[in-house]
Formats: C-alpha cells, sequence, structure tokens
C-alpha cells in the first residue's frame, strides 16, 4: 500500500504523524502496542481472600517484563488497577495495595519498568501490555479498569490515559505536569484522584498544580503536610477511593 501513495500524501502522512494527528483525536506518538503476549505465571501464596502470583510478559521492544498480580477468590468477574511506583521504586512498592485490592474484591497487580528508560515509549508501552494481560484474565472485568502511580508512575499512568480509552480511574500522587504529561492528560476522561504535598521538594509546586487543571473530567484533589512520597495514610486514601470508584464489593 505504501508503494502507491503519492510523495504529497506520504508527506502529508508524515507530517500527521509527527504532528499526533493520525486521523483521529487522540495523538499516534504512542502506537498501539502489538505481537504476543507470552504470559507465565506462578502461583506464590494463597489465603482465603487472595492469590498471588508471579508474572512475566512481553513489553516494549519484546523484553521480559516483571509483575506480581493478587486476585481476589471470589468467583466471577471483578474490578483491576495497575499500581506503578516511581523512579528507581521496586516491583513489590504497591504490594500491600494490590493485596487489600484483592482481598475487597479486585486485582491488583505491580509491574517493574525498565531503570534506565530516557523516553516514556517503553514505560507507556509497558503498562498498555500489562492492561492487555489484565483484560485477557477471565476473573478481570474490562469495563472497571484503573491506574494508581506515584512520581514517575502517575506521570505514565495520565499519558496511558490520554492514549488508552480502557482504563477509567486513575490515582496521581506527586505528579509533574510536564508538557508531555500535560498533553496526554488533557485527553484523559475518566474519576481521577491527585494527592500532593505541600512540602515536596523534588516536583515544583506549580506543576503539581498545572497537573491539577489539566485534568477533564470528574476529580478529587487532596493536599498533605508532607514532602513527595506522601505518608502511610495517603495510600490507604488512594486505596479507598479506587475501591470505592471501582465498586470492589459488586
Amino acid at each position: 500500500m505504501r508503494s502507491r501513495c503519492s510523495s504529497s500524501a506520504a508527506l502529508a502522512a508524515a507530517v500527521a504523524v509527527v504532528a499526533g494527528c493520525g486521523g483521529g483525536s487522540r495523538p499516534s506518538a504512542f502506537p498501539d502496542p502489538s505481537g504476543p503476549l507470552d504470559v507465565h505465571m506462578t502461583q506464590l501464596a494463597q489465603n482465603a481472600g487472595a492469590m498471588l502470583e508471579g508474572v512475566t510478559f512481553r513489553g516494549a521492544g519484546g523484553k521480559v517484563v516483571r509483575a506480581l498480580i493478587a486476585s481476589t477468590r471470589r468467583s466471577g468477574r471483578h474490578p483491576a488497577v495497575i499500581f506503578l511506583t516511581g523512579s528507581g521504586g521496586s516491583l513489590t512498592d504497591f504490594l500491600a495495595s494490590d493485596v487489600r485490592f484483592a482481598k475487597s474484591g479486585g486485582v491488583g497487580m505491580s509491574i517493574q519498568q525498565p531503570p534506565n528508560a530516557t523516553t516514556f515509549a517503553p514505560l507507556v508501552e509497558n503498562v498498555r501490555r500489562a492492561l492487555d494481560v489484565l483484560v485477557s484474565r477471565s476473573d478481570v472485568d474490562p469495563r472497571r479498569l484503573g491506574i494508581a502511580g506515584l512520581s514517575l508512575g502517575a506521570e505514565t499512568a495520565a499519558i496511558v490515559g490520554g492514549v488508552d480509552p480502557r482504563p477509567g480511574v486513575f490515582g496521581l500522587m506527586s505528579c509533574r505536569g510536564s508538557s508531555i504529561v500535560l498533553r496526554y492528560l488533557r485527553l484523559a476522561r475518566g474519576s481521577f484522584f491527585v494527592q500532593d504535598g505541600l512540602l515536596d521538594l523534588v516536583v515544583p509546586h506549580r506543576e503539581l498544580k498545572r497537573t491539577i487543571d489539566a485534568i477533564h473530567g470528574g476529580r478529587r484533589v487532596v493536599w498533605y503536610p508532607d514532602g513527595h512520597t506522601l505518608d502511610p495514610k495517603a495510600f490507604a486514601s488512594q486505596l479507598a477511593w479506587l475501591q470505592s470508584e471501582l465498586h470492589t464489593a459488586e
């Protein structure tokens, strides 16, 4: 097909891609991922309320991504949330949230992002592939998906919200309002819970405020007398909000 296009048409198409038009309402800087997921799961632990699995799947560039999935033992389909830690964070940073979300009647997932990523491209693709993993499961309701993140994880969640229509609930902690984050966050639709620290020395207050101002749709904003990493009460509040928005009790 490409060989039949005129040079002017090809140039116009290239300009559209660079400009983020692509013929639709969503910019195409982050194309839809494809290829086999190659999912492998290993049961790590279980009790009466939840089961914990170690998971691997193919992410950006075909590289293996490690993940943890905590799932409710209840039958049926349930809401799911991907929890994303900050730069340099560990796969287990949100493990407590994963398990508590599962015990309330949901599926919680954490993924290990590459520590040396120089752009958002592999981070966004890995999250979208993680969404693919979740919606392929028989215990996940694809209509009730969320993403929650801290710092770089929150920035990644905001961008995913602008390029992938599947998640509709977002928890953003200490989210820097950089130009690329704001560009995609303005396209995201859903419910947002924004949590920021008044004493944040990592992200300037004005950039935290820009994130809030860029949100279209329902939003809840809470400021804490904390620094960049908020105290445990903030994480508990985020979890309770996710449970309420995604109706884990159903």
